[in-house]
């Protein structure tokens, strides 16, 4: 059975247990895939972690270590009628779920120098990718109908793609028998109050009772009782109430590992973004950025974005290369921006410009001062009528 095999005797051990059984039954009939791992709640996070970094990235045009002061086309707007952000999402998810991205540049889409002003990305799930020859050096792709040739009509981005191999392979592929093990569990978890013969009581008689006898005391039971009543049990009779660890019985710390073995498999790392108390961690961050960069560092630098800055600098003229910038990532909080600032002033490389830029302040406009308060106006003076005496006026009322 392959993985699944596998999968009793690293939960229950004997071949004998009923856990082993259960998750037998649950998984063995079906064949897992990409959809079945990424239900996993530890994996959906990762996937959303890891696209969302990505897309929130941007992608500059450099040469000779300096910024291009005007970002080609298809760096700025590089597939129609979306966003960079859901472009590079996509980019990214591909990468994620197949190892794989194709980015299509149209023949129309070409500029004035012969550089593509489009790429698209196509959904890998309808491409085909074969060896152009026995040579096994050189490849090429069909989608709807079209014959592409990669360098010419399309770029292939791969990760973790070995010498020799036609196709790249997703992180999901590269742990998929422990994420067939965490499927496992979370589907036993998930059937076992639906599924797991545990009665909610179970009645005792202190006397013997044949098959029929025991079924009428149970339905009887059920009849008296659906409403949830008070029971009253005659001469030999005992009720006793079926206990059920939740613990134990939802895998809970099977889980709990399985999440942690997500973030390893992933290169999640602080483990703690996956948004999962795992326990026993010591790492501590002063903020969010601290962890955001580890991240960068460890995981999404070397194995995504660096395979994308190389597959967009292919569509740039050769003196020109693609780099992310990552300052997003690093984006601080008021506190650690001024201090920075500070630190910046004081040795002479940033400037009190540089800080209005970066802040969007604009010292030259004059201070919104509110005008002055008007003076609150005296009360009117009561009204008065002739006195009925005629000694003068009296107030009215």
């Amino acid at each position: 059975m392959g993985i699944l095999g596998n999968l009793r005797s690293w939960l229950v051990g004997p071949a004998t247990s009923d856990l082993g059984g259960q998750i037998d039954a649950a998984v063995t009939a079906r064949e897992l895939g990409l959809s079945d791992y990424l239900g996993i709640p530890a994996v959906a996070r990762g996937r959303q972690l890891i696209v969302s970094l990505v897309a929130e990235l941007e992608p500059i045009a450099i040469r000779d270590g300096y910024q291009l002061a005007e970002q080609p086309a298809v760096l700025r707007r590089p597939a129609p009628e979306i966003t960079r952000q859901e472009w590079l999402g996509q980019l990214a998810g591909s990468l994620f779920d197949h190892g794989n991205a194709v980015l299509w540049n149209p023949a129309t889409s070409r500029n004035a120098t012969g550089y593509p002003d489009l790429a698209i990305v196509l959904p890998y799930g309808d491409v085909t990718v074969r060896w152009a020859d026995d040579s096994r050096l050189s490849r090429r792709v069909s989608w709807a109908g079209r014959e592409l040739v990669p360098g010419r009509d399309c770029q292939l981005i791969s990760i973790g793609r070995q010498a020799g191999e036609l196709e790249g392979v997703s992180p999901l592929r590269s742990i998929e028998p422990a994420l067939a093990r965490i499927v496992a569990a979370e589907l036993y978890a998930g059937d076992w109050f639906a599924n797991g013969a545990v009665p909610s009581v179970t009645l005792k008689y202190d006397d013997e009772l044949n098959d029929a006898q025991a079924l009428a005391a149970k339905n009887k039971w059920i009849a008296s009782h659906a409403d949830h009543s008070p029971a009253v049990l005659p001469k030999g009779w005992d009720l006793k109430e079926t206990t059920v660890d939740p613990g134990a019985s939802q895998l809970l710390e099977t889980r709990k590992y399985g999440s942690l073995e997500v973030a390893r498999g992933l290169g999640i790392f602080p483990a703690e973004l996956l948004l999962a108390e795992l326990g026993g961690s010591s790492l501590t961050y002063q903020n969010v950025a601290d962890a955001l960069m580890t991240f960068c560092r460890v995981t999404l630098q070397p194995v995504y974005l660096a395979a994308i800055e190389e597959g967009l600098s292919d569509l740039l003229p050769g003196t020109q290369a693609v780099r992310f910038n990552v300052s997003e990532l690093e984006r601080l909080g008021t506190a650690a921006r001024w201090a920075s600032y500070a630190t910046g002033l004081g040795a002479g490389f940033i400037t009190p410009a540089q800080i209005d830029r970066w802040e969007g302040w604009d010292r030259s406009a004059p201070l919104p001062i509110p005008p002055p308060m008007a003076p609150t106006p005296a009360p009117p003076a009561a009204p008065t009528i002739p006195s009925s005496n005629g000694s003068g006026w009296a107030p009215l009322g």
